[in-house]
């Protein structure tokens, strides 16, 4: 449904800056969770980067704002049109939101554990859930952008075995005994990792299914 609104939108100049501020949104995600990461596992300085993070931070959640307060100004004054496709930004721009919220919650970690992350038993399994995850968002704002509901679909139906993995990594804790400082970290990460996936899934939802059964996704893609 999403799709072909936004292909409707690409010739509105209102709307299509609603659409590439969202794409904003996800490329400033995508900013925070990558070198929040590089900070983890020792790559990255914390000091040389803290000034950026902050200011992609705080420029997500102004982005989320404006689109709000566009959308609802575009409603106010044109009662009825664009209603569904409105209604469905409103809710994506909150799970983007989310992401980078928890892509700094990331880059705090990285900062208390100063680089030493990738020597917990578990980072390599954490690492390669960013990995995907990474790529999942940049395939995210292209798909976003474009309309394109087969990237949308390809990220969904990675969404139950990445959920699944960041699940097992915290069970198996449960049967070690790790230092607690490892262990906390790890269960955090995990946690972490866990909501970001299901952020992206819930926008790439947006390009797939209608207003009602977005942000309910389970099993492959959704039921």
């Amino acid at each position: 449904m999403l799709k072909e609104l936004i292909a409707i939108w690409r010739k509105q100049p209102f709307m299509k800056k609603v659409v590439a501020e969202f794409g904003k949104m996800i490329q400033d995600d995508e900013y925070v969770f990558s070198n929040a990461w590089g900070v983890l596992e020792g790559k990255l300085s914390h000091e040389a980067i803290t000034k950026e993070i902050h200011e992609k931070d705080k420029s997500v959640n102004k982005r989320e704002q404006e689109i709000r307060k566009m959308l609802l100004e575009h409603l106010s004054l044109n009662p009825g049109q664009d209603v569904s496709g409105c209604l469905v930004i409103m809710s994506l721009v909150k799970d983007a939101e989310r992401i980078g919220d928890y892509a700094k919650n990331i880059f705090d970690l990285g900062v208390i554990l100063k680089g030493h992350a990738k020597d917990m038993q578990y980072f390599g399994r954490l690492d390669t859930i960013h990995g995907k995850l990474e790529n999942h968002l940049n395939q995210l704002e292209q798909a976003f952008s474009s309309g394109d509901e087969k990237v949308a679909k390809a990220i969904l139906n990675e969404y139950t075995s990445l959920k699944n993995e960041c699940s097992q990594i915290l069970n198996n804790l449960f049967s070690q005994e790790l230092a607690t400082r490892e262990a906390v970290a790890t269960a955090l990460l995990s946690r972490f990792l866990k909501r970001i996936n299901s952020h992206i899934s819930n926008i790439a939802s947006g390009l797939v299914y209608p207003l009602d059964r977005i942000d309910f996704v389970r099993g492959g893609i959704l039921e």
